[in-house]
């Protein structure tokens, strides 16, 4: 009686811890990581047997995209079809895939390779034999030549920001900046670095703070730098540049100003001239004599005119 109620206990804890030391369907390995150039194998094994109707899928989603919208790579059902390009670039591990082995290595891996690959395998006459597993292929690169910028004016007393960014690096690379050796220190407070997005803040500019600064993005695979110059100007130098430019500006206004005056009193006193000697073309005849609106009195026509005593003029 005892011995049939330890086999009952055995076989209830048996059924209960099944779902853990069960043999699953299909095998992956979940994560995988490849240096960019490199191969990368997507470990996938499953357990049933590959009878008529056996058939096994390859899916891809790129980072972000749901699982459900995967597009598919390789496609067996005793004859092998690839999609796209992929069979330049992968190749069965066993092939054909029917010795419980469906796993595929990408010859050389590309960043954009990186996402999400899902090994599927089914069997109509074994359906426990049949499911699925999912493989995250993260592709590792190192970091891209980092771009340096500054915000801000960089006057006396002024507070600007420099940042340093790489468009490329898997793991996210770290950020440190460093000044040319030589430079003169400076205070602690004075700078603000944050090394994950690669900024450094200088506060409150002195002319300590001129010289080049040197950015470096790292990851594990390698590293990259940039390098930015800063200049400290005073700001009574820079008010007095811009009244410099200001009084050239104006001196240039005036001398513009006295040209434009002068052509016009001269282009007035042209006229006036021409005018004054239409004038004396018209009233000087081809003698030289001026011309009367009159006729003249002539000796010829008319006697001498004599003195009357009568005459009002004695």
């Amino acid at each position: 009686m005892f011995y049939c109620h330890s086999v009952l206990i055995s076989w209830i804890l048996l059924q209960c811890l099944g779902g853990v030391w069960s043999w699953e369907a299909v095998v992956v390995k979940s994560s995988v990581f490849a240096r960019s150039g490199s191969s990368a194998e997507l470990s996938c094994s499953y357990s049933t047997h590959a009878a008529q109707g056996f058939t096994l899928e390859w899916r891809y989603a790129a980072p972000g995209s749901p699982a459900l919208q995967a597009k598919r790579v390789l496609y067996y059902n005793g004859h092998l079809y690839w999609v796209d390009s992929w069979e330049s670039r992968m190749a069965l591990v066993q092939n054909p895939p029917t010795s419980g082995v469906a796993s595929v290595k990408i010859l050389s891996v590309h960043p954009s390779d990186a996402g999400l690959y899902i090994c599927d395998v089914t069997n109509p006459n074994d359906w426990s034999g049949s499911g699925q597993g999912l493989v995250n292929l993260t592709v590792l690169v190192p970091p891209s030549v980092p771009d340096c910028q500054l915000s801000g004016s960089t006057y006396m007393g002024n507070d600007v920001t420099l940042t340093c960014k790489s468009s490329q690096g898997v793991p996210a690379p770290i950020y440190s900046w460093s000044r040319e050796k030589g430079a003169a220190p400076l205070p602690p407070t004075s700078m603000v670095e944050d090394q994950r997005s690669g900024s450094l803040m200088l506060t409150n500019l002195t002319a300590a703070f001129t010289g080049t600064y040197t950015c470096r993005a790292s990851n594990d695979l390698g590293e990259a730098a940039c390098s930015i110059a800063v200049k400290v100007a005073h700001g009574d130098t820079a008010a007095v540049v811009g009244g410099v430019l200001m009084g050239v500006f104006l001196v240039v206004l005036l001398i513009m100003a006295v040209v434009i005056y002068l052509c016009c009193c001269y282009r007035k006193r042209a006229h006036q001239h021409t005018e004054k000697n239409e004038l004396r073309r018209m009233n000087v005849g081809p003698a030289g004599r001026r011309r009367s609106k009159g006729p003249l009195l002539s000796d010829e026509n008319h006697p001498p005119l004599r003195v009357s005593h009568f005459s009002p003029l004695v």
